[in-house]
């Protein structure tokens, strides 16, 4: 996904105006689908676009575990790439008044110029060694994407 004109994707708060959204599963859904997922791409550009996000406490536990799958079912964020250099994105998670859960939320790391591709870092690389291959170009590019046992 690359960014039309900078006006289009930021406000003065540097918000990017996507949120990730697709189908919320169960921890045991998302691990059936990350196995069929991980079989169908094997040794293919083609990925899926699983998201695992877990918030953790100041102390470093995980407390909540969102799963969202927008493979089938989402929105262009969906289309934003992975960059082993973190991108142009941070990702936040935004809670709103009366949400049951928080959204998955984009940010401008940095100033973002029209045509640049807009990326993000899908998690750290090296999990899995066998994983799918990654072809973000950035210098430190670890040659693989980042996925782990979901």
């Amino acid at each position: 996904m690359f960014a039309q004109r900078k006006s289009c994707f930021l406000d003065n708060h540097g918000l990017i105006y996507l949120a990730f959204s697709g189908e919320l599963l169960t921890t045991k859904e998302a691990r059936r689908r990350q196995l069929t997922y991980d079989k169908r791409v094997s040794g293919s550009k083609r990925t899926s676009a699983l998201l695992v996000v877990r918030e953790h406490l100041p102390s470093g536990n995980a407390c909540l575990r969102i799963n969202i799958d927008a493979t089938r079912i989402g929105n262009v964020a969906r289309f934003i790439n992975h960059s082993c250099d973190g991108g142009n994105l941070s990702t936040v998670l935004v809670r709103s008044s009366g949400a049951l859960l928080p959204r998955v939320c984009f940010f401008a790391s940095r100033d973002i110029l029209k045509d640049e591709e807009l990326a993000f870092s899908y998690g750290d690389a090296g999990v899995n060694p066998n994983g799918s291959k990654c072809f973000c170009g950035s210098s430190c590019c670890s040659g693989i994407m980042p996925s782990e046992h979901t």
